[in-house]
């Protein structure tokens, strides 16, 4: 199983759990190539994907305000590349 394959079945796992995705983290260094997603659920925000390895699942708490600022920076990142400012 290739790692993309791996990751869209944590991304389903997650979901089935009741985790809501709320979006990419592109630079968090204990995540495979540095991205990550975060996922909200009663309140409550993880960071999850593949662990640095590649070979594990990563699932770490996070403050909100953290994550939402991580999201937003990776946003701002993504739109810099698409519009190429």
């Amino acid at each position: 199983m290739d790692k993309r394959t791996h990751i869209e079945k944590i991304d389903k796992k997650m979901q089935e759990q009741g985790w809501k995705f709320i979006g990419a983290i592109l630079h968090y260094n204990k995540a495979w190539k540095n991205q990550a997603a975060v996922y909200e659920r009663n309140g409550k925000y993880v960071v999850s994907g593949l662990d640095a390895s590649g070979k594990n699942e990563l699932h770490e708490p996070i403050e909100k305000k953290e994550a939402l600022k991580r999201v937003n920076e990776s946003l701002e990142e993504i739109r810099k590349i698409i519009f190429d400012i």
